[in-house]
């Protein structure tokens, strides 16, 4: 007769406690996977984990504008924030540059996603993106709540598209405790998986993702006949939140010679900081034909 083997019971750390709703609502995430609810369910999921006011999820697909999936915007929101963000603010977002720079999956904090210098104090009469000081990094789409502080956690996905579930919450409250990545980070990897096979399925339902080339074509024209070839390529490092010293890496020239070349360039475009400069491109962007 065989002899039976006994197994040791797996160990599991006493400060390890699934909470009895976290398990409730993972069960329903995954009854429902091919749901057109599951991003509210992950939502809700991380409502578990993290308070927060309201929650935006989009998915980023290239140089296509991103594809708003779900939100909780209360119902007196404006429902312009999430239009004018899809269409034209994207392109100056923090999250969406490091996107395109290859951002893993994972729990940010806006503010720490965002390149140092990203915005510096200056004012905007830009209709679609206004200044202000309460903003972590410093602006705001027209339409969007403002005073909020953000966690974005990115989820990748298959050829090179990116999922975001956009956190917030009141700055003057206090915004996000200090531990609340270390509470979000251990469920990325089950949120992935997820959200995956929902995208899997809910991707066709959504327009082909056709490349923005106007915003393309925006950048590679900004400034015109105006700017030297050289000052063109600064502009559109410093419109994609680059800071000096980055530019200064990226076109192998010192810090000192950017700071030149960009006095140069806001003296041709009659401006006087980085966000005018933004300002600038955007209504560009606004009056070219989009896809």
């Amino acid at each position: 007769m065989p002899r039976k083997i006994v197994r040791p019971p797996l160990e599991v750390a006493a400060s390890v406690v699934v909470p009895e709703p976290w398990a409730a609502a993972s069960a329903a995430i995954v009854a429902q996977l091919a749901q057109p609810q599951l991003p509210e369910l992950l939502v809700r999921a991380a409502a578990l984990l993290v308070k927060f006011e309201f929650s935006v999820v989009f998915v980023y697909r290239g140089k296509a504008k991103p594809v708003h999936i779900y939100d909780t915007l209360p119902a007196h929101v404006s429902r312009a924030g999430p239009l004018n963000y899809t269409q034209s603010t994207y392109v100056l977002n923090p999250f969406y540059a490091a996107y395109l720079a290859g951002l893993k999956s994972g729990a940010y904090r806006m503010r720490d996603v965002a390149p140092d210098g990203f915005f510096d104090k200056a004012t905007s009469a830009n209709p679609q993106v206004r200044r202000t000081a309460e903003e972590e990094i410093g602006y705001v789409t027209e339409g969007w709540p403002e005073g909020r502080d953000e966690l974005c956690i990115a989820l990748t996905l298959p050829d090179g598209e990116c999922a975001e579930i956009s956190l917030s919450q009141e700055s003057a409250r206090g915004g996000f405790p200090d531990d609340a990545l270390a509470r979000l980070t251990p469920v990325i990897p089950f949120f992935e998986a997820a959200f995956r096979h929902y995208w899997q399925l809910a991707r066709p339902t959504h327009a082909t993702a056709v490349p923005d080339t106007a915003t393309d074509d925006a950048f590679q024209a900004f400034g015109g006949k105006l700017l030297s070839p050289r000052e063109r390529q600064l502009a559109q490092l410093l419109l994609r939140g680059h800071s000096t010293v980055s530019v200064a890496l990226q076109l192998g020239i010192s810090p000192t010679t950017v700071k030149t070349h960009r006095k140069n360039l806001y003296a041709k475009l009659g401006i006087a900081t980085q966000f005018e400069l933004f300002s600038r491109f955007l209504e560009t962007l606004k009056y070219r034909p989009r896809n």
